[in-house]
């Protein structure tokens, strides 16, 4: 399964990465999206969820509910 991980921070200490490494680690393919990073986790980084290529089966959000409808236009 691939999940793309919406605002996934590279700092150890942040719940994004403690939760994105713990897939990971179960054997999930992670993408990480992130404006700011070009990758986390030994994975490239994507601006945005336009920018991923090919099927995700999840999207995990890390971001502030005021960021929702703006991320939930990107599926139009």
């Amino acid at each position: 399964k691939r999940i793309a991980v919406v605002g996934l921070s590279n700092n150890p200490e942040k719940t994004s990465y403690m939760v994105a490494k713990a897939m990971q680690d179960a054997g999930y393919e992670i993408i990480p999206v992130n404006p700011k990073a070009t990758e986390i986790l030994g994975e490239k980084a994507v601006p945005s969820l336009k920018d991923i290529e090919g099927h995700v089966d999840i999207v995990d959000i890390f971001r502030r509910p005021e960021y929702l409808p703006e991320l939930a236009r990107e599926f139009d």
